[in-house]
C-alpha cells in the first residue's frame, strides 16, 4: 500500500550556487537562459552578441527560425539566419522561447517528490501562463511579462524535485492525502518553497527585478498592501487554476477570487470566465 508520507530528505538551504547548479542540470537551455538575460541587461548588447549563444542550442535555433518565418508565411520573405530571426522577433520573444524550452525540456516523466506526472505539471504551467497573459491584457499590464513570470514561477518545483531525487527519495508524496498547502509541505521538507527558489534563481539569472518581485510577493495571498500588480495577476491566475482543478496540489490556498484583489486590479468577476475558458483550452491542447 502506498504511503501518504514522504521519506525525509536533507534540507536544501537557500545557497545560490547550489540552487543554480541544480537548475543548470535540469535542461541544456537553463544555462543559456541565464547567459541571455545577462547579455540583455548589458546596454551594449547587440544581436551579434546574442546570436552565438542561440547557436549553442540546435533545438532552440530551430524554434527561433520557425517563429520568425511564421510571420512571413503569406509573403515571399524569409529569415535565413539567426541574426535576421533575432532582428525580427526581438530579444524578449527569444527569452520567452528559451524559458519555455527550459520548463518543457527534460523534466522527468514523473516528479517523484511531488507525486505528479510531468504532463500534469506542464498543463498547470500552461494554464497559469495563459491566464496571467490574458488577465494582464485586461488590466493594461505587459502581457509578455505576465506570461513569462507565470511560466517561470514553478521553476522551483523542478529544482526541489531534482534535489529530492538526488537524495534518493524512494517514493513520491501521495498528493490526494495531503492536508497542508503545497508551500507548507515544501517548507517542511526542504526548508524553503518553490516560489522562493524560483525568485532566487531568476535574480541570479539576471531577470528584471519587476518579474522577480512579482513572483516573490505572489505567495502573500492575504496581504495586499504595497503589492505590485504583477503579483496580483499571478495570484489571480493561480486561484483560477484552483477553481479548474488544474494546480500542482489538491489542497486549496483558501484565498479564492477575493474581491479586494480584483478591485486592486480593476477586474470584474464576469471578465474572468472567458479568461478561464481560454486558458483551460490552451492548457489541455
Amino acid at each position: 500500500m502506498k504511503t501518504n508520507t514522504v521519506s525525509p530528505v536533507k534540507r536544501l538551504t537557500a545557497d545560490p550556487e547550489k540552487l543554480l547548479a541544480l537548475t543548470d542540470s535540469l535542461n541544456p537551455s537553463a544555462p543559456l537562459l541565464r547567459l541571455l538575460n545577462q547579455a540583455i541587461s548589458n546596454p551594449r548588447v547587440t544581436i551579434e552578441t546574442i546570436a552565438p549563444l542561440i547557436r549553442r542550442d540546435v533545438v532552440l535555433s530551430a524554434k527561433l527560425m520557425r517563429t520568425a518565418n511564421a510571420a512571413f508565411f503569406k509573403t515571399s520573405r524569409t529569415c535565413d539566419s539567426i541574426e535576421q530571426a533575432l532582428h525580427h522577433v526581438g530579444l524578449r520573444e527569444v527569452a520567452r522561447l528559451i524559458a519555455t524550452a527550459t520548463m518543457q525540456g527534460e523534466a522527468p516523466s514523473q516528479l517523484c517528490a511531488y507525486g505528479i506526472t510531468d504532463e500534469r505539471f506542464q498543463t498547470s504551467v500552461r494554464f497559469a501562463a495563459t491566464a496571467s497573459q490574458l488577465i494582464a491584457c485586461e488590466v493594461k499590464l505587459d502581457p509578455q511579462v505576465a506570461y513569462l513570470s507565470a511560466l517561470m514561477r514553478p521553476l522551483g518545483v523542478l529544482v526541489l524535485n531534482q534535489w529530492a531525487e538526488r537524495q534518493g527519495l524512494p517514493h513520491g508524496r501521495h498528493e490526494g492525502g495531503a492536508s497542508e498547502s503545497l508551500l507548507g509541505w515544501e517548507q517542511a521538507h526542504f526548508g524553503l518553497n518553490h516560489v522562493e527558489v524560483s525568485s532566487l534563481v531568476l535574480r541570479r539569472w539576471g531577470f528584471p527585478s519587476a518579474i522577480c518581485d512579482g513572483i516573490e510577493k505572489s505567495i502573500q495571498l492575504f496581504d495586499l498592501d504595497g503589492k505590485p500588480p504583477l503579483a496580483l495577476v499571478l495570484e489571480t491566475a493561480e486561484t483560477l487554476a484552483e477553481s479548474n482543478r488544474i494546480t500542482l496540489h489538491t489542497q486549496r490556498s483558501g484565498a479564492g477570487l477575493c474581491k479586494n484583489r480584483l478591485d486592486a486590479l480593476g477586474l470584474r468577476p464576469v471578465q474572468l470566465l472567458p479568461i478561464s475558458r481560454s486558458a483551460l483550452l490552451h492548457a489541455r491542447n
